[in-house]
């Protein structure tokens, strides 16, 4: 009994530092080690920033640390991070952006899990561009897969285990994997997956349904929330922890500031608590909400269409690979590019679809007839 008393004792001393100091102060000194996390915001609010100064910190720490990034390929990643003076050279990156993983279908690879693209940050110089690009070459699957298998090459090679990881972002991944899939227990079963590498993970995602919680938020052991939202001209920016489980936090918002050494986060500023105002809610910038929310709305649209052209048989193959291109700009952020890709692709399928003739209708056998006796 002394001795899970010490243990428990132990494991309540122990914090994993995020890289930010003023985060780990409002954390009690750092994550829970060995716990899945979700880092949720709006675009642009810095929470990508906020995972690479936690896999910096590792770095610093002599600690096995692992990217899978599902958003944005590597060389964007090295680019976007060129203006911090950071050495990522160590990182390691494990490639499952869904244009790579179109390419590797492109080559012959039957399952894209059993051929890994994982490189040093130092190694990466160029980008591979497809074509032929299609949503549903990536899946949870895969993905898992691909972890696991990187998980025990670097435990065979090294005979260490992976301390960090990154998952930017669990929102690419519901868009171009789980499109007409139950994704509840698509990600229950993935943070589970998570849970028991026993390594500290952060989960970058957003909230795609605001009126419900999804499963990642319940499922993670905390969430830490870059706010960002319009102030007049102005774009503000605060953090928040919205949960952590097993520890004492600091449940405040305090602003924060974004450059060239990275995130900062004030914590002698005045400190805003969360109550609802008549004022634009943080985390929500209302140009970004309108224009996210209409490319969802059309996209939503096609699918159901796509849906339709499948029952018809309605050849649209090149409408499919258009509406993949428009999902990676929207994850991508490109919203104006993935708005007219979609548009288009919503104006040549309703034209297909009215040209077409009607489905057969559904034939129900006759019924036997009754013997009166």
């Amino acid at each position: 009994m002394g001795r899970v008393v010490r243990a428990l004792g132990r494991l309540s001393m122990d914090r994993v530092k995020t890289g930010v100091v003023g985060l780990d102060t409002m954390l009690n000194g750092g994550l829970l080690p060995a716990r899945p996390y979700v880092i949720s915001g709006p675009t642009g609010s810095g929470k990508t920033i906020l995972a690479l100064h936690f896999l910096l910190e590792g770095l610093r720490q002599q600690e096995p640390c692992l990217l899978v990034t599902l958003d944005e390929p590597p060389i964007e990643v090295k680019a976007n991070m060129a203006t911090f003076s950071w050495n990522l050279d160590r990182l390691k990156i494990l490639d499952a952006t869904p244009d790579i993983r179109a390419h590797k279908r492109q080559r012959s690879v039957i399952d894209v899990g059993t051929s890994l693209d994982v490189r040093d940050m130092e190694d990466v110089t160029e980008i591979r561009q497809s074509s032929q690009i299609r949503a549903l070459e990536v899946t949870v699957h895969s993905v898992q897969k691909m972890i696991k298998q990187e998980f025990s090459h670097h435990l065979e090679r090294t005979k260490q285990r992976y301390k960090r990881i990154v998952i930017d972002s669990m929102t690419a991944l519901k868009m171009f994997a789980m499109q007409g899939q139950d994704s509840r227990i698509l990600i229950q079963s993935f943070v589970r997956f998570l849970a028991e590498l026993e390594a500290t993970t952060l989960i970058i995602s957003e909230r795609l349904n605001k009126k419900i919680l999804e499963t990642e938020f319940f499922l993670a052991r905390g969430e830490i929330r870059v706010n960002k939202w319009i102030d007049g001209s102005v774009i503000r920016r605060a953090i928040s922890i919205e949960k952590f489980r097993g520890s004492s936090f600091d449940d405040r918002m305090h602003p924060i500031s974004i450059g060239d050494n990275g995130m900062v986060v004030y914590l002698d500023a005045p400190a805003q608590t969360r109550v609802s105002t008549p004022a634009p809610k943080p985390g929500e910038s209302l140009l970004e909400t309108r224009l996210i929310d209409e490319v969802s709305n059309v996209i939503e649209s096609i699918m159901r269409q796509i849906e339709d052209a499948h029952r018809r048989q309605v050849p649209i193959r090149d409408i499919e690979v258009s509406l993949s291109r428009a999902m990676l700009a929207f994850q991508r952020r490109n919203y104006q590019k993935a708005i007219k890709l979609a548009l288009a692709c919503d104006s040549e399928l309703k034209e297909r679809l009215g040209k077409a003739p009607l489905p057969p209708p559904i034939s129900t056998p006759p019924r036997p007839p009754q013997v009166i006796r």
